[in-house]
């Protein structure tokens, strides 16, 4: 290569660098006429001079904006300068400030960026200055047309399309736009979205350019973003629907306007925040479709960001950013014309038909034929798709806003709760007291408490098919609360976890109850169905829920001081008695010791505050309540801990309540105490203990003192009362008999309590102890007042008359007052509402509660239909035949498959009857090899079924009975829990067969003592379920009734009526099996002639007390009357078969 030669350069040899630039800052001068505004801006070509004089045109109007009383001599130099400048009318195309527009267009060929800047500042001021005059609103609307022409749209867009790094080009325009196109109310601004080109030229580019530095932005220097968010939330406000639906098509800048929310100034996202749901949410003329554009998953997900927002100033009377974007998201997710909320099907997932084909494809395999029914375990498909993919983003447990924002979606689209726990597990409720914990706990909390959908859908009525079983359980409980979760918070030493699992567990359980009433609601068209998914529905709850013994012990470890707690955990287990009763009772429970601490804790007045009272009051109601259901419950005697019996506490508390305190619980309680024991008239009208909690009460206010005398004188006459009643209704007769010889009055059947006769009794001893005056002169003033109340009640004054002038021979009555006054008949309760009676006896009044109950409410043949008959379900379809060959051991019993076989030995065909034999044989040889953990007890029930049926199978259908014990034996076998379990294993290993002419463990439940606990009313609840489907034929009808030694099993089960402890479900199940047999040939003829059924309705509804269930016995007597052989009855009867009902 030759040798390189210098061509010259600095002669110094000082090294080449780049030229520096530098911005001088420009030069100004103060305005003082029209016509030196002209001159600074005339056009010239010279950059210096340009800027001179628009520096001091900016100044000009700054001083003009920033003044507050406007000097009008310097406004009319600018209102001059305008006029001067204006153009010709008659110009085709007027250019405003022409030469301003010149520097402007000059400045963009010379590629000067100072020029380019300062233009549009000036004419964003003067925008800003004259939509402050109406006078001047012409000037402006003619800049804001110049600024549509060609040239100048070539200029802003130019400037919008700027380098990233010249936002002093940026700003100054995006200011000016938004002048323009808020100017005059939007005048232009369609004009100006037609020409988007170039006035919205790289916007989304441009909300990107945020601030840059350590320091926050200047307020009066905005970065381009914080420009081009004020300039789309202006255009969007005068825009019409059409041009925004377009504008909100434009993806980039839709994506840029919540890219950066984070960093925004406070007052950037207010206006942000305000302007969306304002312009766009609630715009009614925008379309949901153009609404969505906007509000996708990713800008929820932004906007929810500024939950943690930390950049904002606190200022009173003001909201912060964080509850703004609370607002903003409840409106845009829980509103359907704001374009994310779509229409669900409540808990039906988006691929199911709840009324496809009903009544023609729905076999007898129940919900299995449905191909959806077990599809929803693992995935939920829903129709808000937005919000599905939007809600996993949100944090609930940190933060209370995002709590609830999710709980008023689930609110409005309860699909989603399903889908939500299903794909968000990260986050456990393994216990461990945290603030993450509490706030996660309290959510699952308001999640649990989210009304159930009516109809569990959208529609007016209820679907043919019932919704998916893992849809609505996981509504009930969601799959956090797991079983093994749920035993840990309520086993762990922490009360507020345990408290927190209860409570949840509390909400569940009602909202439960609120499920299973819906799936057996009278209206469905498909009951059978529906009933299944009830049965599936609480089996389910009770895998994921916590057994009952854990409830209890969780019960018992809480302190004596934590009422909310006690009275929480309380409330779960009168639940369980009253939701799931066979769970509740399938464990061992002593209410009784539970029931002596609360009523001995209200009773020594322990609890000062009255909030405290009510807490532990509502405790005493909850365990009054799963008394009921305790037969074994100890009412009277002391006990260990306390000197009076668990009534007489009752009373006290009662008694001793503090003002305004409710005590209707309480003494409705006290009320069928004393009813179930005879301590007082079993007659409609009789209030019960009213009148001796009144003349307690009066007692306690005029003579406190007197009050600790007279309990045990009442405890120890209550309780004789209640263990020898017979002894005192033949003591009152005898009464009755002297009344009659004394006086020739007609009080027989008179209504007096035997408790009375108790007292009357029980006074002589007390007079005999030198040492109880104190308590005579107590009863004194307390006999009185307790049988003159009687007497207001409606019991009988010849009789309480006598047997208080007995009375007063052992009372302290010196001068004789007692014996002169007498019983008084005028006395009126003062702390009790209860209507004064003029009547001697109660017969009256209890015959005019008879006419109420009788004309109130009458029940049609078709409603009582529907609420008693109950579906054949031992009718199994032939295809079980054919099913069950390739299902596993544990699908064959947990799944109904080996129940469809057993079904079918009652068929009517030999052919199915011998096929179904051989079926239950080789399955019972398959569960023997399979590793089921009650393969034993199965194979035994299965095999014992076969060999019963073997010999008959031929001559006809095996006994329905037999069938319908062998079915539900085999539901007590799966649970080595179930009360029954002991006793149906006891069955099967006295014989290898069954007798077929006697019904399977009736004897066993109705004769002997429960195995478990208290669990008599769960066995004999299972037995009705038995009875009622193995009662289909005439040839069942003669098991029922046939004369036994203990009597005829039907006439039996009846006689369990007059328990005072069973609940309404079962006697509901008495007339479903009562109903049941009406639709069997003969059955109603047969149920008049030999058990007399219409005396028994006529019995039951005597004692009801409750107008609907009365109307019930009504209705099924005339159904009774209607299908028996009425001849023949009459026959029977010797012409009075029509007497059996009251003729209306």
């Amino acid at each position: 290569m030759g040798k390189r030669f210098d061509r010259g350069g600095d002669p110094s040899g000082a090294p080449r660098k780049r030229v520096k630039v530098v911005h001088e800052a420009p030069t100004s001068e103060d305005i003082h006429t029209s016509r030196q505004l002209r001159q600074l801006l005339i056009f010239d070509q010279d950059p210096a001079r340009a800027r001179h004089g628009l520096q001091s045109f900016k100044l000009y109007l700054d001083e003009l904006l920033a003044a507050e009383n406007k000097d009008s001599d310097r406004v009319r130099i600018l209102k001059d300068y305008l006029d001067s400048e204006k153009p010709a009318e008659d110009d085709e195309s007027p250019v405003y400030l022409p030469d301003i527009m010149q520097i402007w267009s000059h400045a963009g060929q010379s590629g000067n960026d100072n020029l380019m800047s300062a233009v549009p500042v000036v004419l964003a001021l003067i925008l800003k200055l004259l939509s402050q005059s109406l006078e001047m609103i012409p000037h402006g609307l003619g800049i804001c047309r110049t600024l549509l022409q060609k040239r100048q749209q070539e200029l802003i867009s130019r400037n919008l399309s700027a380098d990233k790094g010249k936002a002093f080009i940026i700003s100054p325009t995006l200011r000016l736009l938004r002048e323009a196109v808020v100017f005059d109310g939007g005048a232009i601004a369609m004009p100006m979205f037609r020409a988007r080109s170039s006035m919205l030229k790289s916007l989304a580019r441009n909300m990107g350019i945020v601030h840059i530095g350590d320091e926050a932005e200047d307020v009066k220097r905005p970065s381009p973003r914080t420009n081009a968010l004020l300039f789309f939330l202006s255009a969007i406000r005068y825009l019409h629907a059409d041009a925004k639906k377009e504008l909100l098509a434009q993806r980039d800048i839709v994506s840029a306007l919540t890219r950066d929310v984070k960093q925004d100034l406070p007052y950037v996202l207010k206006e942000l925040l305000k302007g969306l749901r304002a312009h766009i949410l609630m715009d009614d003329n925008l379309p949901r479709e153009a609404k969505s554009h906007l509000l996708n998953t990713s800008t929820l997900t932004r906007i929810s960001s500024l939950y943690q927002y930390r950049l904002d100033t606190l200022l009173e009377d003001e909201p912060t950013i964080a509850d703004m974007a609370h607002e903003f998201l409840l409106t845009a997710c829980t509103n359907p014309s704001c374009g994310v909320l779509r229409q669900d099907s409540g808990f039906y997932p988006r691929e199911t038909d709840p009324n496809a084909a009903v009544a023609t494809t729905v076999d007898e395999s129940g919900l299995e034929s449905i191909v959806w029914t077990n599809k929803f375990t693992n995935e939920v498909p829903v129709r808000n798709w937005t919000l599905s993919n939007f809600l996993p983003n949100l944090r609930p447990w940190s933060n209370v806003k995002q709590s609830e924002l999710i709980i008023a979606i689930f609110k409005v689209a309860p699909e989603l709760v399903a889908n939500y726990f299903i794909n968000n597990k990260s986050f456990t409720f393994e216990p461990k007291l945290s603030a993450t914990w509490i706030g996660y706990a309290a959510f699952l909390f308001n999640t649990v408490t989210l009304d159930i959908p009516d109809n569990f859908c959208r529609a007016s009525s209820f679907p043919g098919l019932p919704p998916p079983t893992s849809v609505v359980i996981d509504n009930i409980i969601p799959l956090p609360l797991s079983q093994k979760v749920l035993m840990r918070c309520l086993t762990i030493k922490s009360n507020m976890i345990a408290f927190f699992a209860t409570r949840i567990l509390v909400v569940a359980i009602e909202k439960l109850n609120v499920a299973i009433k819906l799936h057996q609601d009278q209206s469905h068209s498909n009951r059978a169905l529906w009933e299944e998914a009830a049965r599936r529905l609480v089996d389910e709850f009770c895998r994921r829920s916590p057994g009952i013994k854990e409830m209890i012990n969780s019960y018992r470890s809480i302190p004596e001081n934590d009422l909310l707690h006690r009275e929480a955990a309380s409330r779960l287990l009168r639940l369980c008695y009253e939701v799931l009763p066979e769970v509740a009772l399938s464990a061992k429970f002593d209410v009784s010791s539970f029931l002596d601490t609360a009523l001995g804790r209200l009773s020594k007045k322990e609890l000062d505050d009255s909030r405290d009272f009510g807490l532990g009051l509502k405790e005493l109601e909850n365990l009054l309540a799963i008394a009921g259901y305790s037969p074994g419950m100890r009412w009277f005697g002391v006990t260990e801990t306390q000197s009076l019996s668990p009534l007489i506490l009752l009373l006290k508390v009662c008694v001793e309540a503090p003002e305004g305190v409710s005590l209707d619980t309480v003494r409705r309680e006290l009320d069928d105490v004393a009813t179930a024991h005879q301590l007082v008239p079993n007659r409609g009208g009789h209030p019960g203990l009213l009148p001796l909690i009144e003349a307690l009460q009066t007692t306690h206010r005029s003579f406190p003192d007197h009050l600790t005398q007279i309990w045990p004188f009442v405890d120890n006459c209550l309780t004789r009362c209640a263990n020898t009643p017979v002894k005192y209704v033949e003591k009152l007769e005898e009464i009755i008999q002297e009344v009659v010889e004394k006086t020739s009055e007609d009080v027989r059947g008179a209504a007096v309590s035997p408790l009375i006769l108790a007292m009357l009794e029980q006074l002589p001893f007390i007079a005999k102890k030198a040492g109880d005056k104190a308590v005579l002169k107590a009863l004194a003033q307390f006999l009185p007042a307790f049988l003159g109340l009687s007497v207001t009640a409606g019991e009988s004054f010849p009789v309480l008359t006598l047997i208080f002038s007995k009375m007063v021979v052992h009372l302290p009555d010196s001068k004789g007052k007692l014996s002169k006054a007498g019983v008084s008949k005028r006395l009126e309760f003062k702390y009790n509402s209860w209507p004064r009676t003029t009547t001697s006896t109660s017969v009256d009044m209890a015959a005019r509660q008879g006419e109420i109950l009788t004309t109130e409410l009458t029940i049609s043949p078709e409603a009582l239909e529907r609420m008693l008959e109950v579906p054949d379900n031992l009718k199994a379809e032939n295809s079980a035949l054919m099913r069950w060959a390739s299902k596993t051991a544990d699908e064959l019993i947990d799944e109904g498959y080996a129940t469809s076989l057993i079904a079918l030995l009652a068929s009517e065909h030999a052919s199915i009857r011998k096929e179904a034999l051989v079926s239950i044989l080789k399955a019972a040889a398959k569960i023997k090899q399979s590793e089921y953990d009650e393969k034993e007890q199965v194979w035994l029930l299965l095999s014992e079924l076969a060999e019963t049926a073997r010999d008959s199978i031929n001559d006809g259908p095996l006994p329905s009975p037999i069938v319908a014990f062998a079915s539900h034996a085999l539901n007590v076998l799966r649970d080595p829990l179930h009360g029954l379990y002991p006793k149906a294993n006891t069955f099967l290993t006295r014989g290898p067969f069954w007798k077929l002419d006697k019904l399977p463990l009736v004897d066993e439940i109705l004769s002997d003592e429960p195995n478990v606990g208290d669990s008599f009313y769960t066995q004999f609840s299972w037995m009705l379920v038995y009875l009622i489907d193995g009662l289909r034929t005439a040839r069942d009808f003669e098991l029922y009734h046939k004369k036994r030694a203990k009597g005829p099993l039907l006439e039996r089960i009846l006689a369990q009526a007059a328990n005072t402890h069973m609940r309404l479900p079962l006697r509901t199940q008495l007339l479903r099996l009562l109903f049941r047999a009406t639709a069997i040939e003969g059955g109603s003829t047969t149920l008049m002639t030999r058990l007399s059924i219409m005396n028994w309705l006529e019995e039951m509804k005597a004692v009801c007390t409750d107008i609907s269930e009365a109307a019930v016995y009504d209705a099924l007597r005339r159904r009774i009357w209607e299908t028996c052989d009425q001849e023949r009855v009459k026959v029977w009867s010797k012409g009075e078969g029509m007497c059996v009902l009251d003729q209306k």
